[in-house]
């Protein structure tokens, strides 16, 4: 993060180089630091990178994830630039910070699978008893002969509460107590393109950038295309945003108008996701 401080030169004495030290609050840096939903973390990585392209000057480092309170609390404190959020956040609150908060896009979240399991569509009660051990192979389900690993994420992060939500029997189903539980959205998505048979809650923006290891499940023979999602068809979406002091630096506006831009658009659409209006 950049400070606008003045460092003494050499010949100052020490008292006054640490007087300029303290006064900065540390020592100073050009970095432009991302962290926050790690869910958020892979269509901001893109747009991070198209921006390098036209800023190659630029340095950027997206963090590995922070917890909604911890991101807030970095923010605040200027040890990060931008927080990265999602689904559910209080706007309301976060404004009264003297934070703003800007909607980025609309991203699909999707019953993933790996590319070995070669069906195209689940139902609702399908899902439930796959995750229910009602249903543990491929072959019931006119895929290949090949066992089912369910992977689950905690239902305190958002793209199992946006599953719950929609579907009503998931928040009824037992549970296996040896089901593979996932914190981070990036640990389920390498776990579903690793996996042979595996399948889980991912986002149509990590299927895209899994070099055709995952695929994406239409619900109810409703597909996660983005016609589908603006209409509500598709109604399995979370929102992206990017949160920032109600005063950004000049190097975190300019990101922003990035990402707002023509180029910005086409990045957010290349990764299977809606830009926000």
């Amino acid at each position: 993060m950049s400070e606008n401080c003045l460092w003494p030169r050499p010949k100052l004495t020490l008292f006054f180089f640490l007087f300029s030290l303290f006064s900065c609050g540390g020592y100073a840096s050009d970095k432009l630091v991302i962290d926050g939903s790690t869910g958020v973390k892979p269509l901001v990585q893109s747009l991070v990178n198209g921006y390098k392209q036209t800023q190659p000057d630029i340095d950027m480092e997206v963090g590995s994830g922070l917890n909604p309170k911890s991101r807030i609390q970095a923010l605040i404190d200027k040890k990060i630039d931008i927080a990265m959020a999602s689904h559910g956040i209080d706007i309301e609150h976060i404004t009264q910070l003297g934070l703003e908060v800007h909607r980025v896009a609309k991203i699909a979240v999707v019953i993933g699978v790996n590319s070995a399991v070669d069906i195209d569509n689940i139902s609702d009660r399908q899902l439930c008893d796959i995750y229910g051990g009602k249903i543990d192979n491929w072959h019931n389900l006119n895929g290949p002969q090949l066992p089912i690993v369910p992977l689950l994420r905690p239902f305190s992060e958002v793209d199992t509460e946006v599953v719950s939500e929609h579907i009503a029997c998931f928040s009824q189903v037992q549970f296996p107590s040896d089901i593979l539980t996932f914190e981070k959205s990036g640990q389920m998505a390498r776990a579903i393109r690793q996996t042979p048979g595996a399948i889980g809650m991912t986002t149509l923006v990590r299927v895209a950038q899994s070099d055709g290891k995952m695929r994406a499940l239409a619900i109810n023979n409703i597909s996660p295309q983005p016609a589908n999602l603006l209409s509500g068809a598709y109604p399995f979406t979370r929102d992206s945003f990017l949160i920032t002091s109600s005063a950004p630096s000049a190097e975190v506006a300019a990101f922003l108008a990035f990402v707002r831009s023509e180029q910005g658009a086409a990045i957010i659409t290349a990764n299977n996701a809606v830009p926000a209006e």
